[in-house]
C-alpha cells in the first residue's frame, strides 16, 4: 500500500473525486440545461471503475480487473456523451457497447488464455485513446455557438492531450509486448503511470472547460432573458400608455401601477392611485361583486360601476387576468362603457315602449303579465286586469284632427302614471286601447283606481278640445287570484269580453268579473252620463 501512497494513481483518484463532485454541484445548478448530468455520471462511473482497479491490484481478482477496464471506459464514453448532448447533437451510444465490449471480450481473453497484461494494456488504451476523437472533431468544427467558443477549444484540446497520452501509453505497452519485457506491477510501471501524469490533468482541464462552457451559455441565456425582459417591458409600457383603457397592475389587490387612461377615467393622479386598493375605484353597490370577481383570479367583461373622482358614478367593464405565474399579481382593465349603456337602454326603451305615450308597447306587457302572475303565484297575492278604451276616440279623430288625439292619448298615459303605484303595469295595446296591471290589489281598490283615473282625465283641459269637453273610457277588469289558471291569454281575452259589456251597456262604466268565471260573471259600475 505504501508505493499506492507515493504514486500518482492515488492523486489522480483523488483529482478526480474532485471533478465527480464538482460535476454534481454543476448538475444540480444548471438544471435544466443539457450535458451536466452526463458529465456528473460519467465521473462517477469512472472512479467506480478506478476503485475496482485498485481492488484487482489489492487481490488480483479477474472479475476487479474485467469491471475496472470496463468501468473506465463505460465512464470516459458516458462524458464524452455529455459534449454531444451539450452542443445539441444526437448521441452516439454505440459507443459505449463498442469500447465496453471490445475490452471485455479481450480482457476475458487475457485471463482464460493466460495473455500478456502489456498487449492487454495497449488494447484498453487504444480504446481510451480513440473515444474522443468524435468529440473532438465536434468541439473544433462547431461555428454556430460562438459564446461558447474559446472553452469549446479548451475543451478539445484537452481532449486531444488526453487522447495522445493515452495512445502513448498503448503504443508502450505494445512495444513492451513485442520486446517480451517482464510484467511490473501498475504503480512501477512507466507506461501505466503516463495516463496518470499527463492524461488525468488533462482531463480536469478539459471538465473546466466544460464548465466554462456551461456557466457561459447560461450567462448568455441569462443576458438575452434579461434583454427580452427589458423589451417586454418597454412594449408594456407603451401599450399601457396607448391604451384608451384604464390599464392597473395589482399586487394583493393593491394597485402598483397603472397608466394615463385609468388616471383620465377615475379623476386621480399616478399619485392617489398607487398604493390605492382596488376597491377605491368602485361603488359602494359594486363592491360585493367586485370581491367575487377579486376571488376568481380571472375574469373577462363583467359590468360594474365604477367612480369619478369628480364627477361621480359611471357604467365600466372590467377585466381581470393573473400576471405571471403568481397568483399575487393580475392585471386590471378597466372600460367607461356609459355610453354603451345609455345606447342600449334606448333601443331597450325604443324595443319595449310605445313611441307616442312611453308606455310599454303589447310585447314587452306580455312579458311583464307572465312575470307577475309567475310571482303572484309564488307569493300567493292576487292581481286585478284592466282592458281600457276611450269613448268616441274616432270622432275626436274625425272632428279635432288626429294630432289632437295624440294629446288626448298622451293625456290620459299621463293621467294613469299619476294615478298608478310603482308596482302597476300600463301599456298601450293599440289605438285607443290601453291595458293595466294591478298587482296584490282586489276589485275594489281596482274599481277605485279606475275611478280615480275616470276623474282626472274628465277634469282634464287638453290642448285641441274645447272646454268643456270630457274624456271618457270605459273598462273590463278581471280579478285573478292564485291557485286560478296564470294563463295570460285568457285573462285578457276575458278583459275584453267585459269591456265589450261595459261598451254595449252604453260606455263611460267599468265592467267587473271574475276568474274562473261563474255565469253570469260580471258586475256593471256606472260613470256619469255621456
Amino acid at each position: 500500500m505504501s508505493q499506492l501512497y507515493f504514486s500518482p494513481m492515488l492523486l489522480g483518484l483523488c483529482l478526480l473525486v474532485a471533478v465527480a463532485i464538482a460535476a454534481t454541484a454543476l448538475w444540480r445548478l444548471s438544471r435544466p440545461y443539457a450535458g451536466p448530468g452526463f458529465w456528473m455520471a460519467g465521473s462517477w462511473t469512472l472512479i467506480g471503475g478506478i476503485v475496482f482497479f485498485i481492488g484487482f491490484m489489492a487481490t488480483g481478482s479477474p472479475v476487479l480487473n474485467v469491471l475496472g477496464n470496463a468501468g473506465q471506459l463505460a465512464g470516459e464514453a458516458i462524458f464524452l456523451l455529455g459534449i454531444f448532448r451539450f452542443m445539441g447533437r444526437p448521441l452516439p451510444w454505440w459507443i459505449i457497447a463498442a469500447s465496453v465490449g471490445t475490452m471485455v471480450a479481450f480482457n476475458i481473453h487475457y485471463w482464460v488464455y493466460s495473455g500478456n497484461s502489456d498487449f492487454l494494456m495497449g488494447v484498453y488504451s487504444t480504446i481510451a485513446g480513440l473515444l474522443p476523437a468524435q468529440a473532438i472533431w465536434l468541439l473544433i468544427k462547431t461555428r454556430d455557438d460562438a459564446v461558447t467558443r474559446a472553452a469549446r477549444l479548451l475543451v478539445g484540446l484537452s481532449l486531444l492531450v488526453y487522447s495522445l497520452v493515452t495512445l502513448i501509453r498503448g503504443a508502450l505497452g505494445y512495444l513492451d509486448w513485442w520486446h517480451g519485457k517482464p510484467y511490473q506491477m501498475p504503480y512501477d510501471s512507466f507506461s501505466y503511470l503516463l495516463p496518470y501524469n499527463f492524461a488525468i490533468p488533462a482531463l480536469v482541464m478539459g471538465f473546466i472547460g466544460v464548465t466554462l462552457m456551461t456557466m457561459q451559455r447560461i450567462l448568455a441565456q441569462s443576458e438575452r432573458h434579461a434583454l427580452e425582459a427589458r423589451q417586454s417591458a418597454e412594449r408594456f409600457e407603451r401599450l399601457m400608455s396607448a391604451s384608451t383603457s384604464g390599464v392597473a397592475i395589482l399586487r394583493d389587490k393593491i394597485i402598483t401601477d397603472a397608466n394615463t387612461g385609468l388616471e383620465q377615467l377615475t379623476g386621480l393622479n399616478r399619485d392617489q392611485l398607487l398604493g390605492l386598493p382596488v376597491s377605491g375605484l368602485f361603488s359602494a353597490g359594486s363592491q360585493a361583486r367586485l370581491r367575487s370577481y377579486l376571488s376568481q383570479g380571472q375574469i373577462r367583461q363583467q359590468d360594474l360601476t365604477a367612480v369619478h373622482n369628480g364627477k361621480g358614478t359611471f357604467d365600466c367593464e372590467i377585466t381581470l387576468s393573473p400576471l405571471g405565474d403568481g397568483q399575487t399579481q393580475s392585471i386590471l382593465e378597466l372600460r367607461d362603457i356609459s355610453h354603451h349603456k345609455a345606447l342600449e337602454h334606448q333601443l331597450n326603451h325604443l324595443a319595449t315602449r310605445d313611441p307616442l305615450t312611453g308606455t310599454l308597447n303589447r310585447r314587452a306587457f306580455d312579458t311583464a303579465i307572465r312575470a307577475e302572475l309567475e310571482r303572484c303565484e309564488r307569493y300567493g297575492h292576487p292581481m286585478c286586469l284592466a282592458l281600457v278604451d276611450l269613448d268616441h276616440f274616432k270622432q275626436i279623430n274625425d272632428q279635432y284632427g288626429h294630432g289632437t288625439g295624440d294629446q288626448v292619448l298622451m293625456a290620459f298615459a299621463e293621467c294613469c302614471r299619476n294615478s298608478l303605484r310603482s308596482t302597476d303595469i300600463l301599456a298601450r295595446f293599440g289605438g285607443e286601447e290601453f291595458v293595466i296591471l294591478m298587482v296584490e290589489s282586489d276589485p275594489v281598490a281596482a274599481g277605485q283606481l279606475l275611478e280615480r283615473i275616470r276623474a282626472a282625465i274628465a277634469n282634464l283641459a287638453i290642448p285641441g278640445l274645447p272646454s268643456p269637453h270630457p274624456v271618457r273610457f270605459s273598462a273590463g277588469l278581471i280579478h285573478w287570484q292564485p291557485g286560478c289558471p296564470a294563463e295570460p291569454e285568457r285573462l285578457v281575452q276575458l278583459a275584453d269580453q267585459a269591456l265589450y259589456t261595459a261598451k254595449r251597456e252604453g260606455r263611460d262604466r267599468i265592467v267587473t268579473g271574475t276568474w274562473p268565471a261563474k255565469q253570469p260573471f260580471f258586475s256593471v259600475t256606472d260613470g256619469p252620463s255621456c
